[in-house]
């Protein structure tokens, strides 16, 4: 009678189980179990022998293994009390003084252990619980929770006290069968076929009643399906507790991430404000640096006029000096003796202004000024002595709050009067509250937050125009013929707004016209020079072409119109080695900067392929596709850490700014970069599907297009570049494209 009450309560509940299964689908249990059973054998082998469980025992870590295993372990360990867990390496003591049976079995092991059989009656047949015997032909019995073969089945139904017993043949077992396997109730380890029924609050263990009877009388003992079902409360409970606390701590990890945007922000605004008062006064000593050059000017000036006319004077009586000369010469050499003593009124002259006495120029008098410039020493010492400022460090919230009184000659709403003088009051969550009070009690008010963001009802209108960008042109499709696109990976334009785009799967680069018009094509499939495997990066320098030719590991150059010029770099760990190449670009002073994936660095190299240094230091990055240079930073798409990470021109890392995810800010394998004509950082966000605007800072602007093929949509987008009118070119691994926005 107590076969059969256990029996039928397990067919009872069971069809509990199956009403309250219909908020599930019906077919997604039957999708699972299928899944679980082809995938079983994962789950019933042991890590360390690799051999099916026998005697499945549990460490507190929740990892299993062969009892055999484990006193294997622990003999070869050299100590008892404790035992090293081969999966998680975390040392725990072993209770009942270093008994290994004292750790509990895993049931949940041995029911599918029960139920592996089932799965191999086809191959390897089932061996019957009576006769010992393998028969493909079997029957599983949910009772005796034994295999019978087709010969004993008889004897096993023969026998009186089995005939309420529930025995199925294998073959035909559906998936609830499978399902009443897995829920068989589990046995006593001490006691065979007596069923765990009890637990015990003194000793925290599981009973039959035997035990219960036997080793444990006189302690307080409840049901194990009451205890079970306060454990799972108490489970549940924990769960809940690390919940919130996981989204206390993720709070305040967003709220971090945002103060330290804030604090970014603050010293860049410093830094603009120093150099503003520099350039001011820089200006100002320009002022009167030209102000005292006036003055010279003007002093100079009569001066030299002088002095001018007095130069001309004197040119012009020299000229008359020399025509004199000239006249002599001739006479002395065409006139006799008695022609050059006839008279002559110009020889008279001559030999009258021969006895008058030569003028003179007075360089030392009245004409000649002398000046020169005394400096302000005083002026000087005191700029050499003093600083421009000083960096005064204040709270974020009392620089919200300074703020906050900045924004208090608002004019008030049409309709109120809000004369007297406002007042700035402290709310608790953090913000400010403006309060003007009117003549007759009426009271305007305003919020600010503190992250400087205006609530509903705020009288303060913040003007935000978001940038938009507008797909207008797109080309190319997926194929292998001139024109036609087959994964594309880098692009870059040149000076003449040519387009260069390097592809993956058809091994060439491709030149287009910023109307999308096919130019030409150059490389094949090879290692020799001037072909390419897998090409990714590309860059425009000087008129020549340089693609970073990944599968090959090297730098390829070539001229514009693809003709082979040299190259550098192979496979390897070393500074000049590369190993999977990815984006280029060039930095300021004409050097290659690469970007060498799988060797996790950034690299610059001479156009010559002579390796230069690195940007950052080892382990700064996970897996790095792209690195450009803007102003006095270097900014590199880290795509296995999901980030941008910005370092200062000697290649020290200063800050990152985004992480895994896909709200505003956040991003799924960034891919390449690029600037626009606004001086903002354009990220391809690709498994995103979507391109990022930010500030230089790491403020998130905007962003544009989402999953799919449409116009202005994307799938992986993966790399950019600007046109001299401003327009972007955006290359889509998924979609072999080129799109143009506006």
């Amino acid at each position: 009678m107590s076969k059969l009450r256990v029996s039928i309560g397990e067919i009872k509940y069971t069809k509990i189980r199956c009403v309250h299964r219909k908020k599930w689908s019906l077919p997604a249990v039957i999708m699972d179990i299928k899944t679980f059973l082809d995938n079983i054998y994962e789950h019933v082998c042991c890590p360390v022998c690799t051999n099916r469980f026998t005697d499945p025992k549990q460490l507190p870590c929740l990892h299993s293994f062969c009892l055999h295993c484990l006193q294997r372990i622990q003999a070869t360990s050299g100590t008892r009390d404790t035992i090293l867990c081969p999966e998680c390496r975390r040392n725990f003591t072993i209770p009942g003084n270093g008994d290994l049976n004292t750790l509990p079995t895993n049931f949940r092991l041995n029911s599918l252990l029960d139920a592996l059989p089932v799965t191999e009656c086809k191959t390897s047949g089932v061996k019957c619980g009576n006769c010992d015997k393998r028969r493909q032909e079997s029957a599983y019995c949910f009772t005796c929770c034994s295999f019978w073969c087709h010969e004993c089945l008889p004897l096993h139904n023969g026998i009186k006290t089995f005939k309420e017993h529930h025995a199925l043949a294998l073959k035909d077992f559906g998936d609830e069968d499978f399902e009443n396997i897995f829920k068989q109730p589990t046995f006593c380890t001490k006691h065979e076929k007596k069923e765990l029924e009890l637990f015990c609050q003194i000793c925290k263990t599981t009973l039959c009643n035997s035990c219960a009877l036997i080793d444990h009388e006189g302690h307080a003992k409840i049901t194990l399906e009451d205890a079970a079902k306060e454990q799972r409360l108490r489970i549940n409970r924990a769960i809940e507790s690390k919940r919130r606390k996981v989204q206390k701590k993720a709070t305040r990890t967003a709220k971090l991430g945002e103060k330290c945007t804030q604090v970014q922000e603050h010293a860049e605004r410093v830094k603009s404000e120093v150099q503003q008062l520099t350039d001011n006064l820089i200006a100002t000593i320009e002022a009167k640096k030209n102000k005292i050059f006036d003055e010279v000017e003007k002093t100079a000036k009569p001066c030299l006029e002088r002095l001018g006319d007095k130069s001309q004077e004197i040119e012009e009586k020299m000229k008359r000096d020399q025509t004199e000369i000239e006249k002599c010469d001739k006479i002395l050499k065409r006139s006799t003796n008695a022609q050059i003593m006839q008279p002559n009124e110009f020889l008279d002259q001559l030999f009258r202004e021969e006895s008058e006495q030569e003028d003179t120029v007075d360089f030392d008098g009245e004409n000649v000024i002398d000046f020169a410039f005394e400096r302000n020493g005083e002026l000087f010492n005191y700029v050499h002595a003093e600083q421009l400022g000083f960096l005064k460090r204040k709270s974020l919230r009392l620089r919200e709050k300074e703020s906050a009184k900045e924004l208090l000659d608002f004019s008030p709403k049409s309709g109120q009067d809000c004369s007297s003088k406002p007042q700035i009051h402290d709310n608790k969550d953090g913000s400010y509250k403006i309060s003007y009070f009117a003549k007759e009690t009426e009271t305007c008010q305003a919020s600010v937050k503190v992250n400087g963001q205006h609530v509903r009802g705020s009288p303060f209108k913040t003007k935000f125009k978001p940038r938009l960008f507008k797909p207008v042109l797109s080309f190319g499709k997926r194929g292998s013929a001139p024109g036609m696109l087959n994964f594309p990976r880098g692009i870059a334009v040149n000076d003449k707004d040519e387009i260069a785009v390097a592809e993956c799967d058809n091994h060439r680069i491709q030149i287009f016209l910023s109307d999308g018009t096919h130019l030409r094509s150059f490389g094949t499939q090879g290692n020799k020079q001037g072909q390419f495997k897998w090409p990714t990066g590309i860059t425009f320098y000087n008129n020549n072409i340089i693609v970073s030719d990944s599968g090959n590991h090297r730098i390829q150059i070539f001229d514009d119109q693809g003709e082979y010029l040299k190259q550098f770099g192979k496979n390897g760990k070393l500074n000049h080695q590369l190993d999977r190449p990815s984006g280029l670009s060039i930095d300021r002073d004409g050097n290659i900067i690469v970007a060498d994936s799988n060797n996790n660095s950034i690299k610059i190299f001479t156009l010559d392929g002579q390796y230069l240094r690195r940007i950052g230091a080892e382990g700064s990055f996970i897996y790095p596709v792209h690195c450009i240079q803007h102003d006095n930073y270097f900014i590199v798409s880290d795509t296995g850490d999901d980030c941008i990470k910005v370092f200062n021109k000697q290649g020290k890392f200063l800050y990152d700014f985004g992480m895994r995810g896909d709200g505003d800010g956040e991003l799924d394998t960034p891919n390449c970069l690029s600037v626009d004509k606004a001086g903002h950082l354009l990220v391809c966000d690709s498994s995103n599907h979507r391109l990022q605007v930010f500030k230089l800072n790491g403020e998130s602007i905007t962003k544009f297009g989402r999953s799919g093929k449409e116009k202005g949509k994307f799938d992986r987008p993966n790399s950019t570049a600007v046109l001299s009118d401003g327009r972007i070119i955006v290359t889509e691994f998924h979609n072999h494209r080129v799109q143009v926005f506006e």
